[in-house]
């Protein structure tokens, strides 16, 4: 039987970190569940770049974590993890050091600068609600000519779609470049699916570079290795993300993305789970991508898990089921395979923001999101050429 000794940290309030504390707060045990965070704040990201084009009230995609760890009865700290050390059981921040009995690790991901300053100083990551009302913020107050989105992944189409709504909604003639330094945008996907969103964003008047890299970045201006050179510019540096400091510091098995190999339950090491954009766990022959579908059943499972080894019972092993995914564009024609079936256009769209509304915590949010979004919906109907 459990006694009050037995702790169980959290590292992580994102997705899955949150989903697992749902989890173990209601199993009813008598556990001490602490969830450790540098923010006060939980951030919806699928619907960020929204907030550009579509107008979404940033308010709307924020949880207050101190609220939801209250609201379970759980303890919050907000602190920095500084390292993790797996044999003595011991989390330490930048003040305190914890002892835990269970551990799981769902710290998700941070922007990748690939130790850029220029960047990091210039650029605008799109990473959080903080990040897009900087953006926001830029595009009111500076005179800007030129959008450069560095990463031609899902984030960057998004942002160049987002940024095309604003530009036409304000009437503004903006020049906007997708920079990839791959031979491809969108990485991994069909070749279908590639050519589709190609040709939807040249619709819109987006440019799209490949093979091609950023060479130079100051203060407005963005240089390529083309020889192009663009003035009066804001730069959105999406190439990609990494997990946090403390995880690289970890003597296990990792990722390129330094993503913890976890095994068929989760685990990482003994009573350590990992969960989220911080696992890398095989699915067949290849491994499972970054998505928040397998960041909230993998928080659920490791919590189930926990819970499980407590009471003596044997682990359940994680099974993946994968709902899809859709690459949302903001003049509707979205695309994406959901449930084995390719979609596109509207109804893809409507797919993506309905399992949005649905996955985001608290009414008061829902409610504002359908408000927003159906204001919204109408002003990108039209595809369109150059902004």
């Amino acid at each position: 039987m459990i006694t009050q000794s037995e702790k169980i940290i959290i590292i992580g309030a994102g997705f899955a970190g949150l989903s697992a504390a749902r989890r173990l707060a209601g199993s009813g045990l008598a556990a001490e569940i602490t969830v450790i965070d540098k923010k006060e704040q939980a951030d919806f990201l699928p619907l960020i770049p929204d907030c550009i084009g579509r107008g979404i009230n940033p308010d709307f995609l924020t949880c207050d974590i101190v609220k939801f760890c209250r609201k379970l009865k759980i303890n919050f700290i907000k602190e920095e993890v500084e390292s993790v050390n797996l044999e003595s059981k011991n989390v330490v921040t930048l003040s305190n050091s914890y002892i835990y009995e269970y551990l799981i690790i769902a710290s998700g991901s941070q922007t990748n600068f690939f130790s850029n300053q220029a960047a990091q100083e210039f650029g605008y990551s799109l990473n959080s609600v903080r990040d897009v009302r900087r953006i926001i913020k830029a595009l009111k107050t500076d005179d800007l000519k030129n959008f450069v989105i560095c990463g031609g992944g899902y984030t960057g189409v998004e942002a160049a779609t987002n940024l095309w709504l604003y530009a036409k909604k304000n009437g503004g003639n903006k020049n906007i470049v997708i920079v990839e330094r791959a031979s491809a945008i969108l990485g991994p996907l069909p070749e279908g699916m590639k050519k589709y969103v190609e040709r939807n964003l040249k619709s819109m008047g987006i440019e799209i570079l490949t093979n091609v890299v950023i060479e130079k970045i100051q203060a407005n201006q963005v240089s390529l290795s083309t020889g192009q050179v663009f003035n009066q510019a804001m730069l959105i540096w999406v190439p990609g993300v990494k997990t946090a400091e403390f995880i690289q510091k970890l003597n296990i098995p990792k990722s390129p993305q330094g993503r913890i190999v976890v095994d068929e339950y989760l685990r990482a090491g003994q009573d350590c789970f990992c969960c989220g954009d911080t696992a890398f766990f095989g699915d067949k022959d290849s491994f499972l991508r970054m998505a928040i579908q397998f960041a909230i059943t993998q928080g659920d499972q490791a919590a189930k898990n926990i819970i499980s080894s407590i009471k003596n019972m044997p682990f359940e092993k994680y099974r993946v089921l994968d709902l899809g995914y859709i690459i949302p564009m903001a003049n509707n024609r979205s695309c994406g395979r959901v449930l084995g079936l390719n979609v596109s256009g509207r109804l893809a769209t409507l797919l993506h923001f309905s399992m949005c509304i649905f996955r985001s915590l608290g009414w008061k949010n829902r409610w504002g999101l359908i408000c927003n979004l159906f204001k919204s919906l109408p002003a990108g109907r039209q595809g369109g050429g150059k902004c």
